[in-house]
């Protein structure tokens, strides 16, 4: 690969958040002007990309116990490919882009050679990742964190040999000032999201998202302890409402989880698990509520807010630098049930206000186009980029 600025990340190009992200950070070098190269999975024969096909192992997994333990996988899945890209990589300056956990191998061949390492860290710092998650989960009885020790670990030596880290939020940003990290290693540029494909469904305009008398409660990503969705589901059952129905738009990485939603489903809480394109769902909806307790940024909130619905966050999530309280959305502590089932009942009962909120949500999205946003990011990286 010829090209001085690449990129790379485990995941199919442009596809879930790790992949959206780094297709951002190529429209961004291409805006630039930027020839960039990119290591990623699923994609041969693609001019310009190296595809790092996932381990011979991989498929056998889901025959073992290993398939409950979602943080051995992340990371072994980041250490084979982090070995595989650098043993491929150039041996000649460049700059390198990657995510917390694929790195450390292949930065420290780039930084052998002179080169400029950057991380896009995707959450706060992973100490905090990593002891919010962990508390969470046993606070609720349920094993099995996404992120193991190991990781952490492996992430903190990459934040060593990282030249720049990049953040998408405050949120983001105040986690590593905060441990000492110079200012000046912390750029922050905020992600962007198609406008033109999440927008307002004709029904927005009619009311048919209510017709059938159902408030809808989506929650977009991944359904995990990480994510929040037994807040969101707390919340609900709280109220008592036959008329609110809760749709979950994501994977479900662990049997706990599944059994849990059964659980609440049979004690009354109406819930749709409906994987896929989330779209469809949004426009359906009433409302977005984004219950994490930890989340870097959240680009499904965004994508919520760009089809027109009011979003509900807690103070946990880099999107609380998009709501503006009571006028877009809803800022929440983390964690907490009452004031998330406080303001579900408020948009409930005041549909005037939902769609006022709804239509300003929609104005705030538009801020975060992607067009918008890659040319910021890329006016941020272009000094780094043209050096050397």
């Amino acid at each position: 690969m010829n090209s001085k600025v690449l990129a790379g990340c485990s995941t199919p190009f442009g596809m879930g958040g790790l992949g959206g992200h780094l297709q951002f950070i190529c429209k961004a070098m291409e805006t630039a002007g930027v020839e960039a190269g990119v290591y990623c999975r699923g994609t041969p024969g693609k001019p310009g990309f190296v595809d790092v096909p996932n381990p011979v192992w991989d498929k056998w997994l889901r025959y073992t116990p290993v398939r409950w333990l979602p943080s051995k996988q992340v990371y072994w899945n980041g250490m084979q490919f982090d070995k595989a890209v650098a043993e491929v990589y150039p041996s000649c300056y460049s700059v390198y882009h990657s995510f917390p956990g694929f790195a450390e191998a292949t930065f420290h061949k780039v930084k052998a050679n002179g080169g400029v390492t950057v991380l896009e860290a995707a959450t706060t710092h992973a100490a905090d990742v990593y002891r919010i998650t962990e508390e969470e989960h046993k606070k609720r009885g349920i094993g099995g964190n996404p992120f193991s020790r190991e990781w952490v670990e492996r992430v903190m030596r990459e934040y060593e040999l990282a030249d720049y880290i990049t953040v998408a939020s405050r949120l983001q940003a105040e986690s590593f000032l905060r441990r000492g990290f110079a200012e000046s290693r912390i750029l922050y540029a905020p992600l962007g999201i198609d406008t033109a494909r999440f927008s307002p469904g004709p029904e927005a305009e009619s009311g048919g998202q209510r017709e059938d008398g159902v408030f809808r409660i989506i929650q977009v990503g991944q359904i995990s302890i990480r994510k929040g969705y037994h807040y969101l589901l707390d919340a609900v059952e709280k109220l008592g409402d036959r008329d609110i129905e809760v749709v979950l738009v994501g994977g479900i990485g662990w049997r706990s989880i599944a059994k849990s939603i059964e659980e609440y489903r049979s004690r009354g809480v109406r819930i749709t698990c409906a994987p896929g394109d989330p779209l469809p769902a949004l426009r359906r909806a009433s409302l977005y509520v984004h219950s994490s307790v930890e989340d870097g940024f959240g680009l499904a909130p965004l994508e919520a807010m760009s089809a027109g619905l009011p979003a509900v966050v807690t103070d946990m999530t880099g999107m609380r630098d998009v709501i503006d309280n009571g006028h877009n959305g809803f800022i929440i502590p983390s964690r907490d049930t009452d004031a998330l089932a406080e303001r579900i009942a408020l948009l409930k009962a005041n549909e005037s206000l939902r769609r006022q909120m709804g239509q300003a949500a929609r104005a705030t999205a538009l801020e975060y186009d992607a067009a918008r946003c890659t040319r910021q990011y890329a006016a941020l990286l272009s000094p780094v980029w043209n050096a050397g």
